[in-house]
């Protein structure tokens, strides 16, 4: 074994990275009480935070990787390296998943008080973190696949936490078998890779895809598999289903899945392997046509859902469509910088609903009303980081949304690989979704915090949630007002940021500001906006039936064949075994008729058989 090599000296950073949260889910697993528990989970996030930004503070801003590899001689073993890879990419998202992490593991000690499942959940929260870092760090694709895999498993068992709720075990099911499904495609891309380049390395991938020694049918089957593996874990269309059904999971999980790891990674993904993707127009197109259906339809999702929580997942669904729409045309700098910024005012929105839900015992639209007086903090937090999403000035998420229009504007007049057409066609859906996405977070905004309580009880025992749960909320809302420029600065991210464009700043503020006074116009105390939808409301709120399509295409022809197959399990194989047996047993009674139990009798006959031996012999002889 080589020790770890790389530039500047942080092999221990980079493996503290992954090692460090895997020792600390051990200890917590051994914790004897929820409290002791609770100490070790939050130092050993602060610890891994301070790791990962010590790491970080020297590659933002640097396109140099810092890289290693353990292994005999440094040669792979069958074919795979434990290789690390470290440049400003993984350390941006790295940043991002420690500072959500560490304030998930201290809201969750307040919000989960007294759940007996404690331990265990904390436990699951620092694996996933560290199933994140592997992702991240990874420059070996069976490496990344081990840590994307572990992801799944973790986001399966944190949503089904409360396992004894029928819609909790539902929406775990639904998002493991949907996510592995999709991870087919990474795991044939792999043996793709592994056969046309002779190696599993990211960077040995990118040299071979820049230097023309594949051909254009596997870097386009490459691409598409990937792509199907990152429209999977981040919910896009068509898989996107399983996100929005996935929200019985405690809500600060909600927080982590949307906002830092999972579904982060599908964007990290693509951007990591971004070449692929770009070298290939069908890659390309199929991306931005997948990003545009998804924002847009996420958009409207939200429109018409009646809970909290799922208005927001549908928002991370359509806003990470923005991501992957940038992408496509080729808005590297913009993909990312909304990838961060998102992270952190969507973490901040999803645990201010925790706050919500701790103090009306429901996300429920309908339990709510009437909470700006009574919870002025999670009030005005919440309009921040509705703000953000909505994309209004000065808040991150007006800078980071108009790079990604930037994006989409350049690519219609300069050669980015994109045509033409998907890119004004990004642009217009982009501005269409910005449209949706006002009316939505005007709405949740109004029906929540607005008009008369729903509740009488509200009056009297509605209050601000615990300072455990309220301090990361506020630690939230500093990014989200202050991060957007620094996100968007020349060279943070080693590539060159996209140009201001005050034209599109200023459309875009104008589509996010009437939409939002057309819904508050429309808005009456007691009366849901959306009510102003007519019949598209039922159709929305019902998802276009995406769900029935799958069960009468997906489900029910499976199961069919399982019930054809488990019948004829049992009237053929089994007939078979069960004659078998009745054979043995009939013989065994026919040969049991010769038996007389007499031993006279059986001396007496064997006499007689060899009389008759010995005189058949003398005549035949």
């Amino acid at each position: 074994m080589t020790e770890l090599t790389s530039v500047g000296g942080m092999p221990w950073a980079l493996a503290s990275m992954i090692g460090l949260p895997v020792l600390v889910a051990l200890l917590v697993a051994t914790a004897r009480e929820a409290s002791q528990a609770a100490r070790i989970a939050i130092a050993g996030a602060g610890a891994t935070w301070i790791v990962v930004v010590v790491a970080a503070a020297g590659q933002l801003g640097d396109d140099v990787p810092q890289a290693g590899a353990y292994a005999g001689g440094g040669e792979p073993v069958l074919g795979v390296s434990l290789a690390l890879s470290f440049d400003a990419l993984s350390a941006a998202v790295a940043v991002l998943a420690a500072t959500i992490g560490l304030l998930v593991q201290v809201y969750s000690c307040a919000y989960l008080a007294g759940d007996p499942r404690y331990r265990s959940y904390a436990c699951i929260v620092t694996v996933f973190v560290a199933a994140m870092n592997t992702v991240l760090l990874a420059d070996d694709l069976i490496v990344l696949l081990v840590g994307w895999e572990v992801m799944g498993v973790c986001s399966y068992l944190l949503i089904a936490h409360h396992w004894e709720l029928p819609a909790a075990r539902d929406g775990a099911a639904k998002a493991f078998v949907m996510t592995r499904f999709a991870d087919l495609g990474l795991l044939v891309a792999i043996i793709v890779v592994g056969a046309s380049v002779g190696s599993y390395r990211i960077s040995d991938l990118l040299v071979a895809v820049e230097s023309g020694r594949l051909s254009d049918s596997t870097i386009t089957a490459v691409g598409l598999l990937v792509l199907l593996a990152v429209v999977g874990k981040s919910a896009q269309f068509p898989l996107h289903t399983w996100l929005p059904d996935a929200m019985p999971g405690p809500t600060p999980i909600s927080a982590l899945i949307h906002a830092a790891t999972m579904v982060a990674a599908g964007v990290y993904l693509v951007a990591r392997l971004l070449p692929v993707i770009a070298a290939s127009t069908v890659t390309t197109v199929a991306l931005g046509l997948l990003a545009v259906v998804t924002m847009v339809l996420g958009a409207a999702f939200a429109l018409a859902a009646d809970d909290v929580k799922r208005v927001l997942a549908w928002s991370t669904v359509s806003q990470l469509a923005y991501m992957f729409a940038a992408l496509a045309v080729s808005g590297y700098v913009a993909a990312i910088g909304h990838l961060i910024v998102h992270g952190a005012f969507k973490a901040l929105l999803f645990l201010a609903a925790g706050c919500l839900a701790h103090a009306v015992g429901s996300t429920a639209i309908a339990a709510m009303g009437g909470l700006r007086r009574p919870m002025p903090w999670t009030f005005w937090s919440t309009t921040i980081g509705l703000a953000a999403l909505v994309g209004l000035v000065p808040t991150a998420g007006f800078f980071s949304k108009d790079a990604v229009f930037g994006a989409a504007l350049d690519a219609t007049h300069v050669q980015t690989g994109a045509p033409v057409w998907l890119a004004w066609l990004v642009l217009v859906a982009g501005l269409a979704t910005a449209v949706l996405t006002a009316a939505y977070a005007t709405r949740l905004w109004l029906l929540v915090f607005f008009g008369a309580a729903r509740a009488s009880r509200q009056a009297d025992t509605v209050h601000e949630a615990p300072a455990a749960m309220r301090v990361p909320v506020a630690v939230l809302v500093v990014p989200t007002l202050l991060l957007g420029p620094a996100v968007l600065a020349p060279g943070w991210l080693g590539a060159q940021a996209e140009p201001f464009h005050l034209g599109i700043a200023v459309l875009s503020t104008v589509l996010v500001v009437l939409p939002g006074l057309a819904v508050w116009a429309a808005w009456r105390p007691g009366v849901d906006p959306a009510r102003r939808l007519g019949r598209a409301r039922r159709v929305l709120a019902r998802e276009l039936r995406v769900d029935d399509g799958y069960d009468r295409a997906v489900v029910r022809p499976v199961g069919g064949a399982a019930r054809l197959a488990v019948g004829g399990d049992a009237d053929v194989v089994e007939a078979y075994v069960r004659g078998t047996g009745w054979g043995a047993d009939r013989s065994s009674w026919l040969l049991g008729l010769a038996q007389t139990r007499n031993v006279a009798t059986y001396v007496s006959l064997s006499v007689v058989a060899v009389v008759l031996a010995g005189v058949l012999l003398g005549v035949l002889g």
